[in-house]
């Protein structure tokens, strides 16, 4: 039984913790987060930061309002700099990242001021699966083509994965191919591809799904980048598959997360964790929203979301990588 004085000290003890729980569970009342997208307003990531921008607050304690905020210089790295050593380290920073983030540390690439690691992830959106296409018309068109013969590919830079993704299908599986670099942008790719400039290219499968070269059948589709085969492309094989040994197929597994951790939400470092957590249950009520999913196809973008953990654990994978294979893709790849 308890005596009167035991109910007085819970009434007390409530008064004074229930103020605290709804401070805590308040945060965001009232508050803007700024969501810092490393890529311009126009283009996939713009469109990704846009629609989570509108969504994402409507399952947040507190309502806050989200604006998206466009920072695409050194090819998004610049975003990704910024989020870890500048952004405040309260939860109304929020930075959307280029797919490649983890690889790219993995891969020591220059300008890398930025450890995956020590950052809060909140989920991922979606992958972004590229596929390799050649057109029907050219001397080589198929896999089996490019073991005997080379094609020739556009592509922008050797940070791009219009440039990452054939070379490891050539440098590290010996199919054949010869990349012209020097294109401003994919579409500038597609254009040369248009032309018979080129004979084949990379870019995303809903990029592919859009243009004309699908829709009129003008060109064969002979890898996906992925984890695993699209629904679309069920014929078409991974570039893991394509690995001999397992030293190849953990090698090609490393180069083909640039493509699976696609638009990657994420925190600073320093972040409280329990404001990542209620983020991170906010982003998985949000990614199963009939309206977001709705938003989402109108605007094609790729769905298959990856929660905060198994973003974080993929992206630990991804940097433990050994360090003589790392040497080994490095070589493969013609990164110094």
């Amino acid at each position: 039984m308890f005596s009167r004085g035991s109910y007085l000290g819970v009434i007390i003890a409530a008064a004074v913790i229930c103020p605290l729980v709804a401070k805590a569970n308040d945060f965001y009342a009232g508050k803007q987060i700024t969501l810092v997208v490393s890529a311009g307003a126009g283009g996939g990531y713009g469109a990704v930061g846009q629609i989570v921008s509108r969504h994402l607050p409507r399952f947040i304690k507190g309502n806050p309002t989200m604006v998206p905020s466009y920072m695409s210089k050194a090819g998004g790295l610049a975003a990704a700099n910024y989020l870890y050593n500048a952004a405040v380290k309260n939860g109304t920073v929020i930075g959307l990242l280029r797919n490649a983030t983890a690889f790219g540390q993995a891969m020591g690439s220059p300008g890398i001021k930025y450890d995956v690691r020590k950052m809060g992830w909140v989920g991922i959106t979606g992958p972004i699966i590229n596929v390799l296409a050649i057109r029907k018309d050219s001397p080589v068109n198929s896999l089996a083509g490019m073991k005997k013969k080379e094609v020739v590919l556009g592509g922008t830079g050797k940070l791009g994965t219009l440039y990452t993704f054939p070379t490891a299908l050539s440098s590290i599986l010996g199919y054949k191919s010869k990349i012209i670099l020097g294109y401003k942008g994919t579409r500038d790719v597609r254009g040369a591809l248009d032309r018979n400039e080129v004979q084949g290219m990379v870019q995303p499968w809903p990029n592919w799904q859009r243009s004309h070269f699908h829709k009129k059948n003008l060109v064969n589709y002979v890898v996906q980048f992925g984890f695993e085969r699209q629904p679309g492309l069920p014929s078409v094989p991974t570039l893991i598959e394509l690995g001999q040994t397992a030293e190849e197929k953990t090698m090609l597994k490393v180069v083909s997360s640039a493509g699976v951790t696609g638009r990657n939400f994420g925190l600073p470092p320093g972040v409280p964790k329990a404001r990542l957590m209620e983020l991170r249950s906010a982003f998985n009520a949000m990614v199963k929203d009939q309206k977001y999913q709705k938003d989402m196809k109108k605007r094609k973008r790729m769905m298959g979301p990856m929660t905060g953990e198994e973003q974080e654990q993929l992206f630990a994978e991804v940097l433990a990588t050994p360090k003589p294979l790392v040497a080994k893709i490095k070589s493969a790849m013609g990164y110094k």
